[in-house]
């Protein structure tokens, strides 16, 4: 079943969870206490506008040359605010890991390409300053949730040594809950909003693009989450590991989407486990 009704319902996670409005509300309670630490967050700009913005927290302890875990947020590329999610990085920066949460500007005001290349600037800018926060530049991991997963897909496909950096840029990645084929996005009421037609979808869809180095990489569902998202995540890692690349799928026997988020964060969680165990080189 692919018609538009069928995809719309989908792919409509928030129609799903009635509670959603409480579970946004509770992230950013949890996240108040960890932005308002002075010496534990900083804004940093790439761009102009006010959107093209990180917030990085320094690992606790550093040792001047700290693992740095870069988060990208979802909201389908329309919403939402690295701000709910500053409360992923307590348990990170306890363990001597360096965390960055990332804006980009959102649909409809730009379009995928430029979301898609906001992340990649934003990842530029924090390699390159990676000394400023006690962090080491070989030492850099990205995971993103929902549209954050599609967008940790693509900067693993980037081809970084085109943009005069190194082409092993992003050492490991973890996306939860992604899309990495757009092409039922672009059917569905999602495109509405994000606006794509049928070449911006092929062209930005992980599952058809190269990785552009051999990088390891995580994938996480929440166990109660559509077919949809389970077969995306079955298929893009199984186009992973076609190409010879090392995937490794974190099962989450239950939970909703915005649960399969918080276990990133959840120490004793396995999906915590996997995540600290790849950025610690352990």
């Amino acid at each position: 079943m692919n018609d538009r009704a069928w995809l719309d319902a989908q792919y409509n996670v928030r129609a799903g969870i009635d509670d959603y409005l409480s579970v946004f509300s509770r992230f950013s309670r949890m996240s108040a206490p960890v932005r308002a630490r002075r010496d534990a967050v900083l804004e940093v700009f790439y761009g102009d506008n006010a959107l093209q913005s990180v917030d990085v927290f320094p690992a606790r302890e550093s040792t001047g040359a700290d693992p740095v875990l870069v988060f990208l947020h979802g909201g389908y590329w329309q919403s939402l605010d690295k701000s709910m999610f500053a409360f992923l990085a307590q348990s990170y920066i306890e363990r001597g890991v360096c965390f960055a949460a990332v804006n980009y500007r959102l649909a409809p005001a730009v379009g995928m390409d430029e979301i898609v290349a906001d992340v990649r600037d934003a990842i530029g800018l924090v390699h390159d300053k990676t000394a400023d926060f006690g962090a080491d530049p070989n030492r850099l991991y990205v995971a993103g949730h929902s549209a954050g997963g599609h967008l940790t897909a693509r900067m693993l496909a980037t081809p970084w040594a085109e943009l005069g950096r190194p082409a092993d840029l992003i050492k490991g990645g973890c996306a939860i809950s992604g899309l990495y084929d757009l092409d039922p996005i672009q059917r569905c009421y999602l495109n509405d909003v994000v606006g794509m037609d049928e070449t911006v979808a092929e062209r930005h869809s992980p599952v058809h693009a190269e990785p552009a180095v051999p990088t390891p990489l995580i994938l996480s569902v929440g166990g109660d989450e559509s077919a949809e998202f389970h077969r995306q995540q079955r298929e893009f890692a199984a186009a992973w590991r076609g190409r010879g690349h090392d995937c490794r799928v974190v099962d989450q026997p239950d939970g909703h989407h915005f649960r399969a988020v918080e276990r990133l964060s959840e120490q004793g969680d396995p999906l915590f486990e996997a995540m600290l165990g790849m950025v610690r080189d352990e």
